[in-house]
């Protein structure tokens, strides 16, 4: 079957998609519980991280290396990846005033995009013997 997006591609924006609704989930409920947003979108972004691994095995990155390494460098790109979603959330809530949906859907598709190419370059990219 041809389709307009490469499988890995595919496979990577619907792992994603799965986290992002899980972190958003895990989001609204702290921010409804009364948490400060930015605290909220950071236990979020954790939260869809955990998901997001295994999911990304599974339907994009299937051929990665063994689990003994790929982990290790996908919690290094978490940290990474968990940075730039506080730091961007943070610069378009507090400082450009937008409101927390917006600035969680930006800041989103900021880091899908970034993690994508880490995860295609340092991550799960094929082992070489």
């Amino acid at each position: 079957m041809n389709t307009l997006l490469p499988r890995q591609l595919r496979g990577f924006v619907a792992a994603g998609g799965f986290a992002t609704l899980f972190h958003w989930l895990v989001m609204a409920a702290l921010i409804a519980a009364g948490l400060e947003p930015v605290l909220a979108t950071a236990s979020g972004s954790v939260s869809g991280a955990v998901l997001n691994y295994g999911l990304q095995r599974r339907l994009a990155f299937r051929n990665a290396g063994p689990h003994r390494v790929t982990v290790w460098r996908y919690i290094g790109s978490c940290f990474g990846a968990w940075f730039c979603n506080l730091v961007f959330f943070f610069l378009l809530n507090n400082v450009l005033a937008l409101p927390v949906t917006l600035s969680q859907i930006v800041t989103t598709g900021l880091v899908a995009a970034l993690n994508y190419t880490v995860y295609q370059r340092l991550v799960f990219h094929e082992q070489t013997r």
